[in-house]
C-alpha cells in the first residue's frame, strides 16, 4: 500500500487506497468498498430456480445463471468466444466443475431431400436356374 485518498470529510475513511504493484512498480487506486461489494455478490450462492436451464440451441448474456441437468450443476457466464468452426461458445464458471466451455447459438439443420435416408427399393427375386 502506497497511500490512502484523503476524505472529503475530516477523520472519514473513503474506502480508496493506493497500491504499488511489486513487479511492474506501476501504482493503481482500488476502491476497497467496492471491490468487497463485488466479492460478496460472487459469493453468493446460485440458486437452481433463479438459473436458466442450458441447451446448446440457446443463446446467453455475460453474468446469466446457467443449470446444467446433466452434470447438475449451476454457474454463471463468464465470456462469449467463437470456435475455430466459426460457432459460438459460452464460458461459465461452474460451482463444482469449475469452468466449462459450452456450445451457444447451435443451429439446427432441418433434413433436406438430400439428407433424407433413401429406402432401398425391394430387389425382385432373380430366376432360379434350373436343375437338371
Amino acid at each position: 500500500m502506497v497511500g490512502e485518498m484523503p476524505s472529503e470529510v475530516e477523520g472519514e475513511s473513503t474506502g480508496k487506497v493506493w497500491y504499488r504493484c511489486g513487479k511492474c512498480r506501476q501504482v493503481f487506486l482500488l476502491d476497497l468498498v467496492a471491490l468487497g461489494r463485488q466479492q460478496e455478490l460472487e459469493a453468493r450462492k446460485i440458486e437452481v430456480k433463479d438459473c436458466t436451464e442450458y441447451a446448446p440451441t440457446k443463446t446467453y448474456q455475460l453474468g446469466e445463471a446457467i443449470f446444467h441437468t446433466e452434470w447438475s450443476d449451476v454457474g454463471k457466464v463468464k465470456a462469449k468466444e467463437r470456435t475455430s468452426s466459426g460457432g459460438q461458445a459460452i464460458v461459465v464458471a461452474f460451482e463444482k466443475l469449475g469452468e466449462r466451455r459450452l456450445v451457444e447459438n447451435l443451429r439446427v439443420e432441418e433434413p433436406g431431400p438430400a439428407m433424407e435416408q433413401q429406402v432401398p427399393q425391394e430387389i425382385p427375386n432373380p430366376p432360379q436356374s434350373e436343375v437338371i
